[in-house]
């Protein structure tokens, strides 16, 4: 008696499924907007069957994105933090945060477009950036000492916008620059800070 409904749960899963990483596929080509019809070719299933599994293109979108940052969160770690010296510890943090951004760049991009209309998502970017804060507090508590409280909290914030993901946008896209620019720059302009 189960078996019938099992496929069809497994069915429905596994099309479900084929439905976001067709989304993440496209986005991650550069497509950054694609239709129903687009995205159930690619995903195998009928035009039909996209909005069986997902009440629009925003809940649809909304499942990418959060599929895709889950599937990152190992890449927002910093190894062995807050050891080592001001270079090697600037290394690591620019390390983590290249393969961040090099994995959800197409998904980062559609985040910033629809942030708008989808506070929910942008409160979790937020409560990233939190988490981003506590990091690189750990990271530089040595050399955050040397200023006051609200002195240190202002080139916390600094690190974090020069390690953004609109700042290796900027870099990237509109500056032309590679990844082993970017991450020169960023160390070079992290050390300076840090140290000065």
């Amino acid at each position: 008696m189960n078996a019938p409904t099992d496929g069809r749960t497994l069915r429905r899963t596994r099309n479900r499924d084929s439905v976001i990483n067709a989304l993440l596929e496209l986005i991650r080509e550069g497509n950054l907007h694609p239709g129903a019809a687009q995205i159930a070719e690619r995903a195998g299933v009928s035009h039909r069957s996209v909005f069986r599994y997902f009440d629009d293109l925003d809940d649809l979108t909304r499942t990418a994105l959060r599929q895709d940052f889950q599937a990152a969160q190992p890449l927002i770690e910093i190894t062995d933090i807050g050891e080592g010296t001001l270079e090697e510890r600037v290394a690591r943090l620019v390390e983590a945060r290249l393969a961040l951004y090099t994995h959800i760049r197409g998904t980062a991009l559609v985040l910033r477009e629809k942030a708008g209309s989808m506070p929910d998502m942008d409160a979790e970017l937020v409560n990233m950036y939190m988490y981003y804060r506590e990091q690189l507090r750990q990271q530089f508590a040595a050399e955050l000492t040397a200023w006051s409280q609200t002195e240190s909290e202002h080139i916390v914030d600094a690190c974090i916008v020069l390690t953004s993901f609109d700042s290796y946008d900027v870099h990237q896209r509109l500056l032309g620059h590679d990844s082993e620019s970017i991450n020169t720059s960023w160390n070079t302009s992290l050390v300076a800070l840090l140290s000065s």
